[in-house]
């Protein structure tokens, strides 16, 4: 991909597009720093919530959210998200 080459968009399931803000929403606080347990950050909780709160879902589909949720966060929060793994490091729980 060169300079000039619009970014590729890795977004292909639509229903999962349309809750994602929703379920952002719902994520964010799971990433805030200031909430852990014991000092260990809490995006684990967040695919539980998500199961709970979407039961629709597959546990890929969760953990896509969480994926991108998290990615998300570093995006608009880069000061506030050294305490999360890398979006490749989220380890798929059922």
């Amino acid at each position: 991909m060169n300079e000039d080459s619009p970014p590729v968009d890795r977004r292909q399931n639509a229903a999962l597009r349309q809750m994602f803000d929703e379920a952002y929403e719902r994520v964010a606080p799971f990433l805030d720093p200031k909430q852990t347990w014991g000092g260990v950050p809490l995006e684990r909780l967040a695919f539980r919530m998500l199961r709970e709160a979407y039961p629709q879902l597959s546990p890929l589909e969760t953990h896509q959210l969480v994926v991108a949720s998290v990615r998300v966060y570093r995006h608009r929060n880069p000061e506030l998200a050294a305490h999360l793994p890398a979006p490749e490091e989220i380890a798929l729980t059922h």
